[in-house]
């Protein structure tokens, strides 16, 4: 499954740039997002709690940051499985921030995702709309956090973290 998205964010490249950098953030801000912890500087390992039609799926997901261009291109490899619901997923995300005039950033990314497994059997339209609602849930937290306002999920653990902002 192939998806691609958009949103124009008030700040410029550089600060959004920081803060998709951050993984407390992100953990806040990605929907189901239950943990994140800190491997190395381009490694996390994310507990995520996914419901698909009428099945929750909890998923371990190693990501692993691939290239980075800062600040305008961020490429990633993650996979990750929920045992119980014998599900796995594979998935490449690319993210893309071009600056706007007034200062403002357009953030893209593209994912393309493999789901297999018990949730790979939902129709490619289940999935979209899954991926479309995530999308708008995670926009949401982003220009929250922007904002000052504390995105819903801020109390996601974020394990390892503090050891590796001391590395920094």
């Amino acid at each position: 499954m192939d998806v691609e998205k958009s949103l124009l964010v008030p700040v410029p490249a550089q600060r959004l740039w920081a803060v998709l950098l951050d993984p407390r953030i992100m953990a806040a801000c990605v929907p189901g997002m239950q943990s994140v912890e800190v491997v190395s500087d381009t490694e996390y390992v994310a507990h995520i709690r996914v419901k698909l039609s009428f099945i929750s799926a909890n998923f371990k997901v190693r990501t692993r940051v691939a290239e980075m261009r800062a600040p305008e291109y961020l490429r990633s490899d993650s996979a990750g499985e929920d045992r119980s619901v014998a599900s796995s997923l594979k998935s490449v995300s690319e993210v893309f921030l071009t600056p706007q005039e007034g200062g403002g950033t357009e953030l893209c990314v593209k994912v393309k995702a493999e789901l297999l497994g018990r949730l790979g059997t939902f129709g490619l339209n289940v999935m979209k709309t899954k991926a479309d609602r995530m999308w708008e849930e995670f926009a949401r937290n982003l220009i929250a956090h922007l904002g000052g306002a504390t995105p819903k999920g801020a109390e996601a653990d974020t394990r390892g973290l503090e050891e590796s902002m001391k590395r920094a």
